[in-house]
């Protein structure tokens, strides 16, 4: 994504509180990320990370990073998450948002692109760098675009990493009312062609919905996870963030996904409700399942 300007070395040195390795004469316009890598970008490593790094110019890294990376320049600081949203935050104060013109008592931000015969309700909210496709219906209350929950700790306190990224919502798309959909905090939230969305549920920053999926109210996607082709999610979900889940796969009402779904099929985890008594019996028995099995060894 582009940066609110082109920065030398020393003007990035300063803005976030880095020491930087070389001083040069480049600058940089463009931040990019581990697995998006952008040619000749500003990246960052929080964590170790064993991803390809050689597309990057610059990295901003941990005042404790010591590998050697050759022709590519450090900017090392005390607190990585920190730097970065000092940088987004640069870059994302000066937007603006109007009332759309074609579609009434909808509010829209910069660098907004919609497709023809889309059908946006009312209450509707579209934040900036988003791209709607053709023949999609938002309903009302609907927000396309919010920040993602992105914070990292300082001095033991949390605090907020604007996000700066796209939504892309390709042709024949349906989103349901009061269903909120994050944008990237570099990268892109995207839902394919013809995927359906019910009311109420919460998509996250970086996510994929692929092809003709369906997805129930309630549900929530944790950030960075892709959902595949010809999937269905009943209402209710709670889907973990950095997993995979293939094409036709069918997960049922209040099911909570923690982990990749590698083979294509019908799953489930939500009990279904019982009795009290017959509950209580039942927790019982899970509890003693384990101390049943040390028994038995």
């Amino acid at each position: 994504m582009n940066l609110a300007k082109a920065y030398n070395s020393s003007e990035l040195e300063s803005l976030l509180d880095a020491q930087c390795s070389k001083h040069t004469t480049q600058k940089f316009d463009t931040i990019s990320t581990l697995s998006n890598p952008v040619d000749g970008s500003l990246g960052f490593i929080s964590k170790e990370s064993s991803l390809d790094i050689s597309k990057f110019s610059a990295l901003i890294v941990d005042e404790l990073f010591t590998a050697k990376i050759d022709n590519t320049i450090l900017f090392k600081t005390s607190n990585v998450m920190r730097a970065v949203a000092k940088l987004l935050a640069e870059a994302s104060k000066d937007y603006n948002y109007t009332l759309s013109k074609d579609h009434p008592h909808v509010t829209i931000g910069e660098n907004v692109k919609i497709g023809k015969n889309c059908l946006i309700y009312p209450g509707v909210f579209i934040n900036h760098n988003t791209v709607i496709g053709d023949n999609v219906i938002i309903h009302p209350n609907a927000v396309i675009g919010s920040d993602g929950f992105g914070l990292y700790l300082d001095q033991a306190l949390w605090r907020k990493i604007p996000h700066i990224g796209k939504v892309i919502i390709e042709d024949d798309v349906e989103i349901g009312s009061g269903t909120t959909i994050d944008r990237g905090m570099i990268d892109t939230t995207c839902l394919k062609n013809n995927c359906k969305i019910d009311n109420l549920v919460h998509i996250a920053h970086n996510v994929t919905i692929g092809r003709n999926t369906a997805i129930a109210a309630c549900t929530g996607i944790a950030g960075s996870t892709t959902v595949g082709n010809n999937c269905t999610i009943g209402g209710g979900v709670g889907i973990n963030g950095h997993i995979t889940i293939c094409d036709d796969v069918h997960i049922h009402g209040m099911s909570m996904i923690t982990k990749s779904i590698k083979i294509h099929g019908e799953y489930a985890s939500g009990m279904p409700a019982d009795t009290v008594r017959n509950w209580r019996r039942n927790q019982v028995s899970f509890r003693n399942l384990f101390k049943k099995r040390e028994t038995q060894k």
